[in-house]
């Protein structure tokens, strides 16, 4: 993925931000399941990489009470949506910049906690990102990653295949962007330096309506649209949907729910 790519899936996101936490409560859910999987009993600072609105950064201020705050973000949509969460948490100390992952303005070994929930798949750099996060954590601080795990979506990979013609960009994003517990392990201690903790998978399998399905993947994903006229991209949304409807059941459309979370500590002796 380009640097244009990323440019793209920023303005993806600054476009739906005030529609991204009704789409992604499952996503909410499993940031919280994340944060309470760190081990406490406290953390004095806490940096959230791609922290959107804010979800997970609110599951980590609910169980530490950590009040010194600084989220990263490339998309400036997603941090406007944060900051009039905030409104109403006036005892935090949070600063926000608009940065990528690779470029973020933020103190090495500062961090008791870094945090990145629902944003690690989509960079571009999976490797050089997780050592660009555990330059910023302290001697024997914790990382935490919710991302998405490998074999998600397969349902709705296989309507996409056979929609014709295909749509090439879009079924090849779900091999960018899934990974599994071996490729986890070797960013965070490979190329990170870091000692894990936990790695591990959730597989549910979830049955929604259609509509509701097709809602959340245009607010994750519609920067995969970059490059289709509108006449184009509405021919190819209703056969989209036309193919999910085909694929549906009683129950509504199944699909396979697949997150892959990873929680490490960086040493007290962290190699340069």
């Amino acid at each position: 993925m380009s640097n244009q790519s990323t440019t793209a899936i920023s303005a993806g996101f600054s476009l739906n931000a005030g529609d991204y936490d009704k789409a992604v409560r499952y996503n909410i859910q499993g940031a919280k399941r994340l944060i309470d999987a760190l081990p406490g009993p406290s953390y004095d600072n806490v940096l959230d990489v791609g922290c959107g609105t804010g979800f997970a950064t609110m599951a980590f201020v609910n169980r530490f009470g950590t009040t010194d705050i600084t989220g990263i973000d490339p998309a400036q949509g997603m941090l406007d949506g944060f900051r009039q969460k905030l409104v109403d948490h006036p005892e935090l100390q949070v600063d926000l910049h608009v940065a990528d992952v690779l470029s973020m303005p933020v103190k090495e070994n500062h961090y008791d906690a870094v945090i990145c929930s629902m944003a690690f798949h989509w960079f571009p750099f999976k490797a050089d990102a997780a050592v660009a996060m555990a330059r910023a954590l302290k001697p024997g601080g914790h990382m935490a990653i919710l991302c998405s795990g490998r074999g998600a979506e397969e349902e709705f990979r296989r309507v996409l295949t056979e929609i014709q013609p295909p749509v090439p960009q879009w079924v090849g994003t779900f091999d960018i962007v899934q990974r599994d517990i071996d490729e986890m392990e070797g960013y965070l201690e490979d190329a990170a330096g870091l000692e894990i903790i936990d790695i591990w998978m959730e597989r549910r399998i979830r049955r929604v309506p259609v509509e509701e399905y097709l809602e959340r993947m245009r607010v994750v994903a519609s920067h995969l649209n970059a490059g289709y006229s509108p006449e184009e991209l509405e021919e190819l949304n209703a056969k989209v949907s036309a193919a999910t409807q085909k694929a549906a059941g009683p129950r509504g459309f199944e699909y396979t729910f697949t997150k892959l979370n990873a929680i490490a500590r960086k040493p007290d002796t962290a190699r340069a």
